[in-house]
């Protein structure tokens, strides 16, 4: 089991969802602390080294990395989704 630590930004990213948001980005935490970096995709580019949950349908993307032995959460990204 890993342990998963919010910086600031993705804390105050998290406390702005609501509700049925906080659900979905629960479920993913419970992962990432399960499986640590082997859940979700790679990134590439700026953010090599950091891997992505989605959650496609919500908008929403939670970004995270390895950190001395635990999982550092560092963006919890919501974006609205037109149709």
């Amino acid at each position: 089991m890993y342990e998963v630590e919010f910086i600031e930004e993705a804390r105050v990213d998290y406390n702005d969802l609501d509700g049925s948001q906080k659900i979905l980005i629960d479920k993913s935490l419970k992962r990432i602390q399960e499986r640590g970096m082997q859940a979700g995709a790679a990134l590439r580019g700026s953010l090599a080294g950091c891997r992505k949950m989605v959650h496609k349908k919500a908008g929403l993307r939670v970004i995270f990395r390895e950190s001395r032995n635990r999982i550092e959460l560092i963006y919890i990204i919501a974006v609205d989704i037109i149709y």
